[in-house]
């Protein structure tokens, strides 16, 4: 009877140890600041082919490193947000939330948002909306391409859809 007692507490305790490290593994939120963005000169909708694209395994470790540049001529233009709707813009993406650092791709591809920076930097957003994920990747690049700051992706899809299918005659 005591030994069924034990193994009971030991699988109880192995359980809650489980959920815990289940719990703990939220990579937190993130918002932009309108200050952040206050430099934004131009938004694009833009095509991305970037085929090579990786799919991390977890999200959990710094994946940095396995960031890739961003190459200018995978890219081509879209459209081009009129420029009376890109503070409404702005103040639509800074009310959505971000899964700070969940890393989920090592670079963006397919149909992507580019805010344009005044100092040549850019700010990419990209959502995989095709297969209904969440996942996507927002980072900046350096006017060179280079990885500047990697932020994460979007908590949910719907956030990337609306931006998309709010202020673009592109829909998603």
């Amino acid at each position: 009877m005591f030994r069924k007692q034990i193994k009971a507490i030991t699988v109880l305790v192995f359980l809650l140890a489980f959920c815990f490290t289940l719990s703990a593994c939220d990579p937190g939120n993130f918002q932009f600041t309108s200050d952040e963005l206050a430099s934004v000169t131009s938004i694009e909708l833009i095509n991305y082919d970037n085929p090579e694209q990786k799919h991390f395994a977890s999200w959990v470790p710094d994946h940095t490193s396995d960031l890739k540049p961003f190459d200018d001529t995978k890219a081509s233009r879209l459209e081009v947000l009129d420029d009376d709707k890109i503070s409404d813009f702005l103040d639509e993406l800074c009310e959505y939330n971000i899964l700070y650092k969940y890393f989920a791709y090592d670079s963006p591809n397919g149909t992507c948002i580019k805010l344009n920076y005044r100092n040549g930097d850019f700010l990419i957003v990209w959502s995989y909306y095709q297969n209904g994920s969440f996942s996507g990747y927002i980072g900046r690049y350096s006017s060179d391409g280079e990885v500047a700051e990697f932020f994460g992706c979007f908590e949910s899809l719907t956030y990337y859809k609306n931006l998309v299918n709010d202020y673009f005659q592109i829909q998603i």
